[in-house]
């Protein structure tokens, strides 16, 4: 017969383990402020797109935690343009860079803009993109575009992640310094489409620059 002592014991113990391993999960070796952009499109497209992008980012984060131990956090989320419509990529950049320049005073590292307009990715105009290839001489690039082609709900990482989630993963990967690679079965394969793995080579060159400053 079990006594109710011994009982009591086991469900202090069991509790005692769970805080133990809840303050020992290791704090994350990087922590990346992204200031975080929708355009008129998007916000037309989903009036809770607010959340959406915030769903975005948290799911890269998931991803960029469990692989490589960096977190991105959501420092802000802002409309923008307010009312223009920009429906190419490479203009949208150019005008992010131009709208949102880097200095030593901002509270962020990373500026991304998502946009809904009617693109392709397989066109030039259509394709997301960063400002440049990270580095560490340079420093990191601070800016990204990522097109979203339909409204995404973001509720945690299980099975086939979303094309859309795919692309920031991707892009990301360029601000880390990773490049497009023949390799098919990698996430930076230029048609990413479903993969959710780095190839060796850009795995080594992410944890190599992960550490980096961003350029200011």
């Amino acid at each position: 017969m079990i006594t109710r002592r011994p009982i009591i014991y086991c469900i202090l113990s069991a509790l005692l383990v769970s805080s133990c391993s809840a303050v020992s999960s290791p704090a994350p070796e990087r922590v990346i402020q992204v200031k975080v952009l929708g355009d008129v499109s998007l916000r037309a497209r989903n009036s809770r797109w607010t959340e959406e992008v915030r769903g975005l980012i948290e799911a890269a984060s998931d991803y960029y935690e469990r692989e490589f131990n960096v977190r991105l956090i959501t420092q802000s989320v802002s409309a923008w343009p307010l009312e223009e419509r920009i429906r190419g990529t490479p203009e949208l950049l150019a005008r992010l860079e131009k709208d949102f320049p880097q200095t030593k005073n901002h509270d962020h590292d990373l500026v991304i803009a998502f946009t809904a307009e009617r693109m392709s990715r397989y066109t030039r105009a259509g394709r997301p993109r960063v400002d440049r290839i990270g580095n560490c001489q340079q420093g990191l690039g601070g800016y990204a575009v990522v097109p979203v082609s339909r409204v995404v709900h973001y509720t945690g990482w299980r099975g086939n992640p979303e094309p859309e989630v795919i692309a920031l993963i991707h892009e990301i990967g360029h601000i880390f310094g990773a490049q497009h690679v023949a390799d098919t079965a990698s996430i930076m394969h230029e048609d990413f489409d479903y993969r959710s793995e780095f190839d060796a080579i850009n795995r080594a060159v992410i944890e190599r620059n992960k550490l980096c400053r961003f350029a200011k």
